[in-house]
């Protein structure tokens, strides 16, 4: 573990540590108690060999102590006391020596004679005459033996036999006996004769040792005085210290003490004389007899001999207290008791102590009870407390344990998020090794299956890219160049296969190096820029390396002179005289020639293109190869194939090549099976338009050995992410999207080179793009809500009446025609403008063309020349009528516009002193290849769904010789679905800055992208009825957007005012600049219901022809595409085609409906939807939003309705208010106002500042505007629908409020949406609740004398959708409910699933405002 590196401290460690040291401890314990074993047996060794010698003395000393003892027995007790057996010294013996049988105790003689039997036993037997046993031991024998059968018999003892068995006793003093009063002086006598012996355990066993060794060898000879004061050194020696002091033999030996001395005392006195006395002389001459000391000594004589009576007498007074206890007592009653009379008083007495005592025993039963009660009471809550404290316990553990578990999980998310981010860290820095590393660590399954996709990936593109570079050389005769080098080959395989990750991919492809820093010099044209050299020699080096490639320069940075310079350097160089085939669009074919002349002249070349005949004749020359570069254009390579591809090219550059992204294309197909040709190269300045296929498509087409097609890329990215079993989108990380990057730039380097003219042009002015949102005229806003809602547009009949126009198949391009000018639907021109005149209405009528109303003045009047590029032709003619209207010069290129006109369209736009200022392009045909540098300002009137169009337009002002700063203007309609076309292109953008489309990789999203479309349809449909709370850009703002310099600024500011005074609509004048409701005819004021269908409508279903108006071909931009590469085909055959398939499906369709009805004719009717609205079959298409039919039109009201703003007109035509009314709710309404905008807070002032005024802050200024959404962007996510006081202050202005409630609810919605989106508790939050406090405070004060208006609180009345004119929609049902509620029920056109409620109903009892702060009885996405 120290090897591995782990810390000391680690607990595993630890324990480690701890176990080794256990099993070192028990080792050495082992081994010490082995050597102390061995020592041990050592000296049992010694013991034993001394034991034997000791053994050997013995028997040989033997025979000499067997001849001293008579009669064979051994004498234990010799001489002066010295045991012969051990030579220990014992007891000595007073006087003569007795027999053990008479001398000693019966113990000591049973003791005795069983030492002498194991003696005989052991000892070896002496010769005697008398056999064994000497005539003593048989005596005893016998008599033990017969005491035996006496016994067992239950028979006494003889007394002899006792006499001879137990010998003779010592005389004690029987301490228990009472001896009768005559014999107490003998008894006193005789025990006084006769004194205690003390010999106690005089003839006990002694213990046998065989050695002896002195204690005092133990002691050291010397100690010096440090070792001394240590203890250790310090030994006790038990054998030569003192013996302790025994308590008890103490006590004993007092009391023998004692008694001995009382026995002698008596014997003393008894031995006195009985005539002790004292002669006493002093008083007469007879002596007296002085008895006192006899007498003394007779008393205490005396009084020691009643020692035994007093013993005697102890003893009864204790048998006596024994026999008169308690127990003795209470077991014989009857013999202590004594009947007693009891009289009346003592019954009265008795009765009263028993009922005193019944009282007191049933207390005490009471209270112990209660007491036993309380206590389990106690119990019970000591066990709940003990519980709940347990169960606290528990919880407190699990919450810490819980916390615990989570700090380690974000500990552990923490460490792995600093993990990816030092990943991610290194991928972007480029450092690979150090990425490896930490993927090591994090053990990612994800990225290492990716990483190892990729890395196989590259090393089969690099073995195809050897292989391709190999089989070139061979088939064209230039094996020996690649032969020399074969080693080299082998070298790299080694790297690719043991390198792996680190092989140079790039040096593998261009292996062949020419360094090229000299243009040509038949490149005559002019000086090649520095990265224009690098770009030739990238193509150079392809050349060298028979590689092909993408030449993707940013547009406008000169592919075209790059191309040139290419072939200039083949013919030059490399002396390979073609033939090139240059393919070109028909656009660009004029300007590609134009640069051949200018900087190739001496390059022999052919234009193919014109009529028949001149291509006839330009045949023959090419059969004749009489010329090194033919230029033509696509069309021409698909109509003329058998001409042009028989011949052998050399080299085939396609301009443009972006439409080779479909590889089943036309051109595609034809290019790659009929035309022969060593080398390919493609120009494109956006090779990333809409997915990373396309770009592999574009790589298969110019190596298609090495790219071999999209499958091989679907397999290197789909197949780690294939098999996750979900339905949900795999979207991958920003560490995954950059490794794959990475790993896609490594694959794209060497076949596709890249440049940005913020790369490597610096002085190329900058260009600046801007979002210019335009509002919705009255007239948009009504067609696009019928439109959206209903899939018709509403038009007179002719007869007074109002019918819908059909045929609106594709409703997306119908609301983006609606977008751009409602007079591209001839039908409202009409109703609209009858005489097809120009005048106003052309530009009143569309936001778009309002705003261009005021901008070209000011671009015309300041020098600046415009292109404007178009999607719709139809807008582009419209466009022509107002630019005649205004008297602007301008030109027009569509892709209607021949070749040679283009030319001169192009020179005439160019010319120096050119007086047109507009240019009219189509973003399709006019964004490709033309040099429009001498205009810089580009306006884009409606954004194509592919943003690299509208990048492709903007760089024909944005290029090579641009003096200018460009200015780009993007008009945007504001809540349409023009905003939500400008998000796809951004995100498409976004892709193509990464390379990769990070939702590739599921292929699952098809039907949430048609839901959200459809739902985008729905939610513009109901914003574009608030076209008064649109943000309309004044002139400043405008001014900002399009000024260069302040003198341009000065200069717009001065055409502002002067258009303002002399204009006839706008602020103080009769009509606005924008069309308003109240000009607008009848029928688009009516209600937005659609008229009705007329049953005949329907009859006699397909017996005849509906004249339907087209405004579109029905084709697909694929069927387009293919139409127009078909040189069999064209576009009118194949728009009669698709009318006639979608024909025959309707009738089909039809003839299934009635034979269906047919057979179930008695079934119940059907239901409206069945037999009003015939069901139109839908074209199935990829895109994700299916075409709706008209004909799928239910006469409803959409699911979802916001509450718009009614203009002036329409709410004085709606008005019900008398005009004094009016004046006083417009009173009230400005009081109120007004009240709120003066609404202030008092800050506290310090100290230092309290002679100063108060410091005030105005409450209302944070909601006076809307919050900017470049700031808040979350807040217009949060909140549906933003209000602000400067909006409510123009409804008041407007007087569209007719009631004081529809005012307290827009303060309501204010005041809501600021607390939805502010914390609880923060400043802005209070400030809401103060506003809407305050508004209900002074709408009270100022109703108290107005009860007619005091309706402003909320009421149970229904909150119905209503119209514009105050009447409930015919969608909107009232239904009571059980609890006499109203409830609401929305019948729904579109049959779609949002996240709220399905069915459409909608409770609103409390009469509060929704979610969304609206109260139009419609449920919000949020419910």
């Amino acid at each position: 573990m120290q090897e591995q590196g782990v810390r000391h401290d680690d607990p595993e460690y630890i324990k480690a540590h701890g176990l080794l040291s256990a099993v070192q401890r028990q080792q050495a314990f082992q081994k010490q108690r082995q050597l102390a074993q061995q020592q041990q047996q050592l000296q049992n060794q010694r013991l034993q060999l001394a034991q034997q010698q000791q053994q050997q003395q013995q028997q040989q000393s033997q025979p000499q102590s067997q001849s001293q003892q008579p009669n064979g027995i051994p004498n234990d007790n010799l001489a002066n006391g010295v045991d012969g057996r051990n030579g220990s010294v014992g007891p000595m013996s007073s006087g003569t020596s007795q027999d053990p049988t008479t001398t000693a105790a019966p113990g000591q003689q049973s003791i005795s004679a069983t030492q002498q039997q194991g003696n005989a036993a052991t000892s070896k037997p002496a010769p005697s005459t008398g056999g064994a046993f000497s005539p003593e031991q048989l005596t005893t024998l016998r008599n033990q033996i017969l005491a035996f059968k006496m016994l067992s018999k239950n028979l006494a003892i003889p007394p002899r036999v006792q006499q001879q068995l137990f010998a003779k006793k010592t005389n004690l003093v029987a301490t228990d006996g009472v001896a009768p009063p005559d014999n107490v002086d003998n008894i006193a006598q005789s025990q006084g004769s006769q004194p205690i012996e003390l010999n106690e355990n005089a003839n006990k066993s002694r213990t046998m040792h065989e050695t002896f060794e002195s204690p005092y060898k133990a002691l050291a000879e010397t100690i010096n005085y440090d070792d001394h004061s240590f203890r250790r050194h310090r030994r006790r020696i038990p054998s030569i210290m003192p013996m302790g002091i025994d308590i008890e033999k103490l006590r004993e030996d007092q009391e023998t003490t004692l008694y001995n001395l009382i026995t002698a005392r008596k014997a003393e006195l008894g031995k006195l004389p009985a005539n002790l006395g004292v002669w006493n002389t002093d008083k007469s001459d007879a002596p007296d007899g002085d008895d006192s000391l006899k007498l003394q000594a007779l008393i205490e004589y005396k009084m020691l001999n009643l020692l035994p009576k007093q013993r005697l007498f102890r003893k009864q007074i204790q048998t006596e207290m024994f026999h008169f206890d308690n127990l003795a007592m209470s077991a014989n009653r009857a013999g202590h008791r004594r009947m007693k009379k009891q009289s009346l008083r003592e019954a009265r007495v008795t009765e009263k102590l028993e009922k005193q005592q019944r009282d007191a025993r049933e207390l005490r039963e009471r209270t112990k009870q209660s007491e036993q009660l309380q206590a389990i009471l106690n119990h019970g809550r000591e066990v709940q407390l003990a519980a709940s404290q347990q169960r606290a316990r528990m919880q407190k553990l699990g919450r810490l344990m819980l916390k615990h578990h989570q700090d380690m999980e974000r500990d552990e998310q923490k460490r792995v998020e600093r993990t990816a981010k030092q990943r991610l860290q290194a991928l972007k820095a480029n450092d690979e090794e150090t990425y490896m590393k930490l993927l090591g660590q994090a053990k990612d399954s994800r990225i290492s299956h990716l990483l190892k996709q990729t890395d196989g990936f590259l090393r089969q593109l690099a073995a195809s890219v050897k292989e391709q570079q190999k089989s070139t050389a061979q088939k064209y005769g230039e094996e020996d160049r690649f032969d020399d080098d074969e080693s080299d080959f082998d070298d790299d395989d080694d790297e690719v296969e043991e390198g792996g990750r680190k092989v140079d991919y790039y040096a593998v492809a261009h292996r062949i190096k020419e360094e090229v820093s000299v243009q040509p010099s038949i490149l005559v044209g002019g000086t090649l820029k520095e990265y224009q050299i690098k770009g030739l020699q990238w193509m150079i080096s392809l050349y060298n390396n028979n590689l092909n490639g993408i030449l993707a320069d940013e547009m406008g940075l000169g592919k075209t002179i790059q191309t040139i310079s290419l072939i200039t350097y083949l013919i030059e160089k490399k002396k390979q005289n073609g033939p090139f085939l240059v393919i070109v669009p028909l656009s660009t074919l004029t300007n590609w020639n134009i640069e051949f002349e200018k900087w190739a002249p001496s390059v022999t070349r052919i234009v193919y293109k014109g009529p028949p005949t001149t291509r006839k004749q330009q045949q023959q020359a090419i059969r004749w190869g009489n010329f090194q570069v033919l230029l033509t254009t696509y069309e021409y390579i698909i109509k003329d194939r058998p001409v042009l591809s028989k011949v052998k090219w050399v080299h085939m550059i396609v301009d443009e090549g972006h439409r080779m992204k479909n590889a089943g294309s036309k051109l595609s197909c034809t290019l790659t099976q009929y035309y022969t040709t060593r080398y390919r190269l493609i120009l494109t300045g956006t090779p990333l338009q809409n997915n990373l296929p396309e770009l592999w498509n574009l790589l298969n087409f110019v190596l298609p050995n090495i790219f071999k097609s999209v499958k091989s890329f679907d397999e290197w990215f789909n197949t780690p992410f294939a098999n996750t079993g979900g339905q949900d989108r795999m979207d991958l990380t920003e560490e995954e999207q950059l490794l794959v990057i990475r790993r896609l730039h490594k694959v794209l380097r060497p076949f596709l080179l890249r440049r940005l003219k913020k790369d490597v042009e610096k002085d190329l002015p900058e260009k600046t793009e801007r979002v210019i949102k335009c509002r919705f005229s009255a007239l948009q806003a009504k067609l696009y809500k019928q439109l959206a809602t209903h899939n018709k547009l509403i038009v007179s009949d002719g007869k007074g009446g109002k019918t819908g126009v059909r045929g609106l198949s594709n409703m997306l391009m119908q609301l983006r025609k609606l977008c751009n000018h409602p007079f591209v639907f001839e039908s409202v021109e009409d109703e609209m403008n009858p005489g097809r005149a120009t005048n106003d209405l052309i530009w009143r009528t569309a936001g778009k063309f309002e705003l261009l109303d005021r901008i070209l003045p000011k671009f015309q009047a300041s020098g600046h020349r415009v292109l404007m590029f178009f999607q719709m032709t139809q807008i582009m003619n419209i466009m022509e009528d107002f630019l005649r209207l205004r008297g602007m010069k301008y030109l027009r290129l569509d892709g209607s516009t021949k070749s040679d006109d283009r030319s001169d369209l192009l020179k005439e736009f160019n010319a120096p002193g050119s007086d047109y200022f507009c240019f009219l392009l189509s973003t399709r045909a006019g964004g490709l290849g033309l040099n429009l540098q001498t205009a810089d300002t580009v306006i884009i009137y409606d954004s194509d769904w592919n943003p690299h169009q509208d990048l492709q337009a903007q760089d024909r002002a944005h290029r090579i010789g641009q003096k200018n700063e460009v200015r780009i203007l993007r008009l945007i309609t504001s809540n349409s679905v023009e905003e939500r076309i400008l998000e796809a292109a951004q995100f498409k953008l976004d892709m193509d800055g990464k390379v990769i489309q990070a939702g590739k990789f599921d292929n699952k999203s098809t039907n949430e992208e048609r839901d959200a479309l459809l739902r985008t349809l729905l939610e513009s449909a109901e914003t574009a009825d608030q076209i008064g709370d649109q943000d309309e850009m004044d002139d400043d703002d405008l001014n900002d957007i399009m000024a260069r310099s302040e003198e341009e600024i000065l200069l717009f500011q001065k055409i502002d005012q002067e258009r303002s005074k002399n204009d006839l609509y706008g602020p103080g004048r009769k009509y606005p600049r924008l069309m308003a409701e109240e000009e607008l005819p009848d029928i688009y004021l009516a209600e937005d219901n659609p008229a009705p269908e007329e049953v005949e409508e329907f009859a006699g279903r397909g017996a005849r022809e509906r004249k339907v108006m087209k405004y579109d071909d029905g084709l697909t931009e694929e069927q387009w595409l293919m139409a127009v590469d078909a040189d069999d085909d064209t576009i009118e055959d194949a728009i009669a085609r698709n009318e006639a398939k979608l024909d025959r499906r309707r009738q089909n369709k039809e003839k299934r409906a009635k034979k269906a009805q047919g057979v179930a004719d008695s079934s119940p009717e059907p239901s409206r939807e069945n037999s009003e609205a015939p069901q139109q079959p839908k074209k199935r298409r990829k895109g994700p939003v299916p075409k709706r039919k008209a004909e799928e039109v239910i006469d409803e009201t959409p699911v979802k309705r916001k509450k718009g703003r009614l203009s002036k007109a329409a709410m004085a035509a709606a008005d019900t208010l008398a005009p004094s009314e009016r004046a006083v709710l417009q009173k009230i309404l400005n009081n109120v106002y007004q009240s709120l905008m003066e609404l202030e807070q008092e800050i506290p002032a310090d100290s230092s500042d309290s002679e100063d005024e108060p410091i005030t802050r105005s409450i209302i200024e944070p909601f006076m505007k809307p919050p900017p959404k470049s700031h808040y962007p979350d807040y217009y996510m949060v909140i549906q629908t933003p209000i602000a006081m400067d909006m409510i202050r123009k409804k008041i202005n407007r007087e569209e409020y007719r009631s004081l409630k529809e005012f307290r609810e827009d303060i309501r919605l204010l005041c809501n949406n600021a607390r939805t989106y502010n914390e609880d508790g923060s400043v802005l939050f209070q400030d809401a609740n103060d506003i809407e406090a305050l508004c209900v405070s002074e709408l009270k004060k100022e109703t108290e004398n107005r009860p007619e208006f005091a309706d402003f609180e909320e009421t149970a009345a229904s909150s119905a959708a209503v119209s514009s004119v105050g009447t409930p929609l015919a969608s909107t049902v009232l239904t009571s409910t059980p609890g006499g509620q109203q409830q609401q029920q929305h019948h729904q056109k579109l049959k779609l699933t949002f996240s709220g409620s399905k069915d459409g109903n909608n409770n609103n009892d409390s009469g509060g405002p929704l979610t969304n702060g609206t109260n139009s009885g419609v449920v919000s996405d949020n419910e």
